[in-house]
């Protein structure tokens, strides 16, 4: 676990869960005006870790105000059941396509040990949260700080019940994975395209936060990044990159790896992975895999024809 405070009232927690590799892979950022947010919990795994960083920026657990979960996979609001009883006087804004799986687990946690395997197992399962403790999001909704206000973006497409977070004043957003995967090191990114991915919802959600003119980004995985709106058309054309390489072999039986081989020869942003140690090299070609599936699943559902009427348009 570390704490980097990234500016006055913004610090991010590294969540660093017992997993190899998972180093600077999962944060919590903190949010100090008069009140406190915590964007995303992490997994179930990680929790320890979350009050860890809490007590390094000497923050009191039942003084946080707002608990805002960018969507529902484990790795970003798992661990939401197990830390509440800490912090009874936070209420959770929940996209409402999640507030049924949050509060009964039980069909999330199957679909993410499918999904995810071992990996799930790692992440822990969540536990229930209570549904009093919840309050559906809407496109639009203004959650007031006291001098910092945040303004929610629902962004689906990596997930359906995904959203983003903009401090208009501040030109910051809060985004999770509607831009895929950051690292900062290299400036590259990879798309997050889990089965059931949604490339056309993707595409619109960037456009909506393209529009919004941020100034700065802070990726879910992992830190932050100026030349926010030059980053997220980037990403756009990311997207579609992958998209055109796997349409082209959605009719054959090329294998997963010769895949991830002819994205890694066209893709110059998958250069950051000739840098990365094995536990962390084993990391991302799992979920490039897993993004691959979730691209083959979806071009095959709806079909080439509306593939290309989408990059037509781009």
């Amino acid at each position: 676990m570390e704490v980097f405070r990234l500016e006055p009232g913004l610090s991010l927690i590294d969540l660093t869960p017992p997993i190899p590799g998972f180093e600077g892979f999962l944060g919590t950022y903190v949010i100090e005006a008069v009140k406190i947010a915590l964007i995303d919990v992490g997994p179930a795994s990680s929790v320890e870790n979350l009050l860890s960083g809490l007590a390094e920026l000497r923050i009191n657990p039942a003084d946080v105000s707002y608990i805002l979960s960018t969507h529902i996979h484990l790795d970003h609001t798992g661990g939401l059941g197990s830390v509440l009883p800490q912090m009874p006087g936070a209420a959770c804004i929940v996209h409402e396509k999640g507030l049924f799986h949050l509060a009964n687990p039980a069909r999330l946690w199957q679909g993410s040990l499918q999904t995810l395997g071992k990996l799930a197992q790692d992440y822990c399962e969540p536990q229930p949260v209570a549904e009093n403790r919840m309050v559906a999001a809407h496109d639009g909704m203004i959650i007031d700080l006291g001098g910092l206000r945040l303004e929610v973006f629902l962004t689906p497409g990596h997930a359906a019940h995904h959203m983003s977070f903009l401090d208009r004043q501040g030109g910051r957003l809060f985004l999770g994975e509607a831009a895929g995967v950051s690292f900062p090191s290299s400036g590259g990114s990879r798309p997050a395209a889990p089965v059931p991915f949604d490339l056309r919802l993707s595409v619109a959600s960037l456009d909506k936060l393209i529009a919004a003119a941020p100034s700065r980004i802070y990726y879910g995985h992992f830190g932050h990044a100026p030349a926010a709106v030059k980053r997220l058309k980037q990403f756009k054309r990311q997207l579609l990159l992958w998209g055109r390489i796997i349409a082209c072999h959605i009719d054959d039986q090329t294998e997963v790896q010769e895949l991830l081989t002819e994205i890694k020869a066209q893709d110059e942003a998958l250069a950051y992975l000739c840098e990365l140690p094995e536990d962390r090299l084993n990391r991302e070609l799992f979920f490039i895999k897993n993004s691959i599936a979730g691209y083959r699943e979806y071009l095959k559902k709806e079909g080439l024809a509306s593939f290309n009427l989408l990059a037509e348009t781009l």
